[in-house]
């Protein structure tokens, strides 16, 4: 395929065709993102690591990069042919992946998590700029969400994987595998997804009069109550990350769960939660914006369901038994999923064409900060401190630290929602008419 442009509107089909081959990618992606927190024990055994290295190379390494690279990629996003650009990141992604089979100490471990972190940084201003083309305004909580749910797809598939895969040939081969099916994907993402037109009033613009990354930058960071639905989609998102780099860990040392089996008993219990969480709040998001007329409408869903997610998490820390503790996983999970979809969906809103790759990426660049290096590194380092006096049981007070972010997450979009509504009556934003030097 060229990768030529189509118009929407004339190839509904091809709308569903792209939406499932960037879910799949995001599957591939989640899932090799997940792998390194499935074997942490055996990983830190043979490369002699402790809990703050490991949680360097799963958190902070990771998630710098991706990020860094992402505001970059993001502005490549907004300016040319998106295919080709998440095609390179899924070649650069999956060769790290493999790479990370042949890793011999800390160095060669944390480079390919870099390497791994800065291609995946291309999915999401990929998807979420094509899918802004390809759906109409009221429709785009529900297409997104629909695509948020691969994350989950993904956590739950390679958590299985993973963990069989790491038992029957040990975890390096493991990775390895993951690369090899990454370059599988490749193919068929260069076979069957097309560029389609950007669909905005100002597509017409020249290249010129469009805002350079810094210009770009801070006119999206002064949308009232942006910044806000960053921190607050960061926040709810601390639960997940830290479940999803520790809880592995966490059920080996507290709850005797086998290294082949621990994939099978994490992903599910989690994974189905997120996905039906995911789904149903990106269902009510579009039926609240279609019936309200104001975008900022769905950010009532997490409101009301993230206070709902702290006790669970809780509950999945403290339960002795292990059936209860993944009962509470999968309610937490499905709560705090209820903020994705309408936190994304409500970014591309509020931006133009020629933004939409930049705001999703400023939603992720907050979410990652918060939730993908800073709260699995302040476990990891907790559990080192207090290791001395509680031995295996420190993981679990390290994880329970994370039980009132919620609560924050719901009282930061409640506020965002506010200010978006306040200013509801200025008739557009600096970045959506695109006049930079007009913003106050």
């Amino acid at each position: 395929m060229s990768g030529s442009p189509d118009k929407a509107s004339d190839f509904r089909p091809q709308r569903t065709l792209a939406l499932t081959l960037l879910s799949f990618v995001s599957v591939l992606s989640m899932a090799d993102r997940v792998l390194l927190g499935i074997v942490t024990e055996p990983v830190k055994r043979d490369l002699m690591l402790n809990d703050t290295q490991m949680s360097l190379v799963n958190g902070f390494l990771f998630v710098a990069f991706n990020l860094g690279a992402g505001l970059f990629i993001a502005r490549w996003v907004d300016r040319s042919n998106r295919k080709r650009i998440l095609a390179l990141g899924l070649a650069a992604w999956t060769i790290a992946t493999a790479m990370t089979g042949w890793a011999q100490g800390f160095f060669m471990l944390g480079l390919s998590r870099i390497l791994v972190g800065a291609g995946e940084a291309t999915v999401v201003p990929v998807a979420i700029s094509i899918i802004a083309d390809l759906y109409e305004p009221s429709a785009r909580p529900r297409a997104v969400g629909i695509f948020q749910t691969s994350n989950f797809f993904g956590l739950v598939g390679g958590s299985v994987l993973a963990g069989v895969l790491s038992a029957m040939h040990g975890w390096r081969s493991m990775f390895v595998i993951f690369g090899i099916a990454g370059l599988a994907l490749l193919l068929l993402v260069l076979c069957l997804l097309r560029e389609p037109a950007r669909n905005d009033s100002q597509t017409s613009l020249p290249p010129q009069s469009r805002a350079k990354l810094v210009q770009s930058v801070v006119a999206i960071l002064r949308i009232p109550g942006f910044s806000l639905l960053g921190l607050g989609l960061g926040c709810s998102a601390m639960g997940v990350t830290v479940l999803a780099a520790w809880a592995p860990a966490f059920l080996q040392r507290s709850h005797g769960v086998p290294l082949a089996e621990v994939g099978a008993v994490t992903g599910p219990a989690i994974g189905i939660g997120g996905i039906s969480g995911t789904l149903i709040s990106g269902l009510i998001a579009s039926w609240l914006v279609r019936r309200s007329g104001s975008d900022s409408a769905s950010l009532l869903i997490p409101v009301i369901a993230l206070p709902m997610a702290a006790p669970c998490f809780a509950a999945f820390v403290l339960l002795p038994s292990l059936g209860g503790a993944l009962a509470a996983a999968g309610v937490m999970n499905f709560l705090l999923s209820a903020a994705v979809a309408p936190c994304m969906a409500l970014s591309i809103a509020l931006v133009t064409a020629w933004n939409r790759g930049m705001a999703s990426t400023l939603l992720l660049f907050a979410n990652g900060i918060i939730a993908g290096a800073l709260a699995p590194f302040l476990v990891g380092t907790l559990s080192d401190a207090l290791t001395p006096a509680l031995g295996d049981e420190a993981l679990r007070y390290a994880i329970l630290s994370m039980a009132p972010t919620p609560l924050f997450a719901a009282v930061l979009l409640w506020i965002a929602r506010s200010r978006m509504n306040a200013r509801q009556a200025v008739p557009a934003t600096c970045a959506q008419k695109e006049s930079f030097n007009a913003c106050t």
